[in-house]
Parts: C-alpha cells; sequence; structure tokens
C-alpha cells in the first residue's frame, strides 16, 4: 500500500510540472501576403494571448495592410478640398479618373486557437477561428472634365472645357469573420515558427473576401 502511494504521488508530481510548462502567455509576430480586392498586398501581423494548455489558447491578432493599391470604391466620394470656381456653371461628366490610388487595412479579431497533437513532437498542426472589425481605406486623385459658361454680351455665354483633381478618400468600418489554420514547428522550449493560412470575411454594405498566407515566430513565456 505504501508503496502504491509512493507511485501515484511521483505521477502526480510529474503530471503538474508538464501542465504548468503548457500553459502561458504567447506573443507572436509574423510577415504575409494579403489577397484583397484582386491584389496582393505586404501585411504585418502580431498577436497576444494565452495558452491554457497543450491545445487550447486564445489571443487578440491585428492584420495590418499599410498600402492597399485597390481600385478606388466611385460610389463613395468624399471630397477634401473642393475647387471654387466664383461665377462658373460646373458640371461634371463620366467617366471621371482615377490616380494614385492607394489606402490601408486594418484587422483586429479575437481568435480561438486549437492545436492538435501529434506524434511528431516538433510539428503540430493548429486550427483558428475568431471575429472581430475591419477598417478599410481608399485614397485617389480624382479627375474630371468641367464644361464652364464664360459669360458674354451677345449671345451670354461659350461653353468651354477644363479638367479639375481633387483627392478624394472612402473608409469603412465592417465586421470581420476569420477562420484557418497552418503548421507550428518548435525551435527550442519557448521559441516556434508558424506557417499561417487564413481567410477573412468582410461583412458590410458589399461583402468583402480576403486571404492571407504568412510565415511568423511565437514566443512562450
Amino acid at each position: 500500500m505504501k508503496i502504491a502511494v509512493t507511485l501515484a504521488a511521483g505521477v502526480l508530481a510529474g503530471v503538474a510540472p508538464a501542465a504548468a510548462q503548457d500553459s502561458g502567455a504567447v506573443v507572436a509576430a509574423s510577415a504575409a501576403v494579403t489577397n484583397l480586392d484582386s491584389r496582393s498586398e505586404l501585411t504585418i501581423t502580431g498577436s497576444a494571448g494565452y495558452r491554457f494548455n497543450r491545445s487550447l489558447g486564445v489571443e487578440i491578432e491585428i492584420t495590418a495592410v499599410p498600402r492597399l493599391r485597390a481600385s478606388y470604391p466611385t460610389g463613395q466620394i468624399t471630397i477634401q478640398s473642393p475647387i471654387l470656381l466664383s461665377g462658373a456653371a460646373i458640371a461634371i461628366y463620366p467617366p471621371p479618373t482615377y490616380a494614385n490610388q492607394n489606402g490601408r487595412a486594418v484587422f483586429f479579431t479575437n481568435n480561438v486557437r486549437v492545436e492538435i497533437p501529434t506524434a511528431v513532437t516538433h510539428l503540430t498542426p493548429y486550427f483558428v477561428a475568431g471575429g472581430g472589425v475591419a477598417t478599410v481605406r481608399h485614397t485617389a486623385d480624382f479627375t474630371y472634365p468641367i464644361g464652364i459658361l464664360l459669360p458674354t454680351p451677345i449671345v451670354g455665354g461659350i461653353p468651354g472645357i477644363r479638367t479639375a483633381t481633387t483627392p478624394v478618400s472612402a473608409s469603412s468600418t465592417e465586421l470581420a469573420l476569420t477562420i484557418g489554420g497552418g503548421v507550428n514547428i518548435s525551435i527550442t522550449s519557448h521559441v516556434s515558427i508558424d506557417g499561417d493560412l487564413r481567410y477573412f470575411r468582410l461583412l458590410g454594405t458589399e461583402d468583402t473576401n480576403a486571404g492571407r498566407f504568412g510565415v511568423g515566430v511565437r514566443y512562450r513565456f
């Protein structure tokens, strides 16, 4: 009986440190490529979370697309510096043109991460799902022809054509859902590398899809 109690105590003493080692805070950062609006853009991601055990954890993740060279959404025009022509009748004729199209996108999500232990201790597949918000901003130089009616004392006016350019912008904040996964490769007891593939669904006036693939480093405290 004494031997059995001693063995049980030894097993529990070994399990407790192992469980403690599996849990803890985790931070990660990665470089990625995001496909959004039919363009592939360089992306930076960062996350912080907590691992409850060997399989389950939660994290807060930010995905930033610093430069978004997608087409400007023509239905959303905000004139930042309107052109004022005193005494002139101005008319906008289609089609306008957009130059220097740029922008940025930021995804902020809360995720659940499920890791699947395998016989290969240094190789762990994982699954991620979550949701949050996304902000997308577009900018461009909007150029359009204007008809100017010049007053004259005889016929009342002579029509003429000019072009005008003004900066425009469009911003939106939308619900964002994400799902994906990848493979985690352990380098040391605290450092590992993630190969991550992610899908985003932006739920707004017009739903938008985005895909992200990246490689990053994770550190477990």
